[in-house]
């Protein structure tokens, strides 16, 4: 086999896994199920309470955007909310669409002037956003164990949310106290060690001293504070979407069930699955919320409800603000040039 032909098939083989996997979970939430009660249930679902998850979660992307821009801000001063909330929701809406999460890529790559901020240092602070969306997501997964029988939840999702839950801390532990001395010992290893033979360890090494540079503003303190107080209300206002959903379709699970399935649900977007992850959301959302006494098929419908309110209108909107015109990156390219013309002028007088 040649190399190009290898390459190929490396490039592939995750997305064709991923569908699988979505696949044989489609499978599981389509077992014993009846669809005859699902479809009467989303065709009684209350439009108000509906429309008012739809508003929670807005409000929670809005928290998310703002926590984003503290990030960004940390790195760049001049970028301002506004010009945070295009390139996050093109992301998010080309995550919903395109397999192996190149929203993010589009997000680090495809707005560096409207941003004003180097990719490798943009690419840091998604890695940031996720450990801390996994953060607040199993401070809701593991208390929402307390409420369910045992035997109800996977004992592999419970090992695995421990292990991820302990990484997490360790990240943002040795991220936020020693980001300059973990992006020392990669740039070594590139620069001196065994991979200093590449052709590319140099520009490598530059990029790993960009991407920790993300990190680095967490020493302080105070911004690793409002991160994660942030990170819990965003995510509470999703929660109350799930809620919202549940009480929309009368779905007959305890109050903690919606929020148990959030964290259930989302983490398991981990696995490798299609865009947009159809079957593993669904069918861990719906475990979620059996596990809280619901019927596999109010489950069910809830699931499938909850999933259309995360998918359609944030991918409306991401293609909404993907077709809107350029001319707003350069204004801020333009307004950033006319301030630092304006620095430079009152230095020299």
């Amino acid at each position: 086999m040649t190399f190009g032909a290898s390459r190929g098939l490396r490039r592939w083989a995750r997305p064709a896994i991923g569908l699988v996997i979505a696949a044989a979970f489609v499978v599981l939430l389509a077992r014993r199920v009846a669809w005859h009660d699902v479809a009467r249930l989303v065709r009684h679902a209350s439009p108000a309470l509906l429309l008012l998850g739809i508003a929670l979660l807005a409000t929670g992307y809005t928290v998310r955007i703002g926590r984003w821009w503290l990030m960004l801000r940390a790195l760049e001063p001049r970028v301002r909310y506004r010009e945070c909330v295009r390139p996050f929701l093109v992301g998010m809406a080309v995550n919903n669409t395109v397999p192996l999460r190149a929203g993010d890529v589009v997000r680090a790559f495809g707005f560096r002037g409207s941003l004003g901020v180097a990719p490798p240092r943009v690419l840091g602070t998604l890695v940031l956003e996720r450990v801390l969306d996994l953060l607040a997501l199993l401070l809701v997964f593991f208390p929402g164990l307390l409420g369910v029988a045992a035997g109800t939840v996977p004992r592999g999702l419970i090992l695995a949310g421990a292990i991820m839950g302990a990484a997490c801390v360790a990240i943002v532990a040795l991220f936020a106290l020693r980001p300059r001395q973990v992006a020392g010992l990669l740039t070594a290893l590139l620069r001196r060690g065994p991979l200093a033979r590449f052709s590319r360890s140099e520009r490598a090494a530059g990029w790993v001293g960009q991407f920790f540079d993300a990190f680095a503003p967490l020493a302080a303190g105070g911004l690793t504070a409002r991160l994660v107080l942030l990170s819990i209300v965003g995510w509470a206002f999703e929660g109350g979407m799930y809620a919202s959903v549940a009480a929309a379709l009368h779905a007959g699970a305890a109050a903690g069930g919606p929020w148990f399935a959030l964290s259930t649900g989302t983490l398991a977007t981990l696995l490798p699955s299609s865009p947009g992850y159809v079957g593993t959301f669904d069918y861990f959302a719906m475990l979620g919320l059996v596990a809280y006494g619901a019927s596999r098929a109010a489950a069910a419908a809830f699931a499938v409800l909850v999933h259309a309110t995360l998918w359609l209108p944030v991918t409306l909107a991401g293609g909404v603000a993907a077709l809107a015109p350029a001319a707003r990156g350069r204004l801020a390219r333009t307004r950033r040039a006319s301030g630092a013309g304006a620095a430079h002028a009152a230095e020299s007088a």
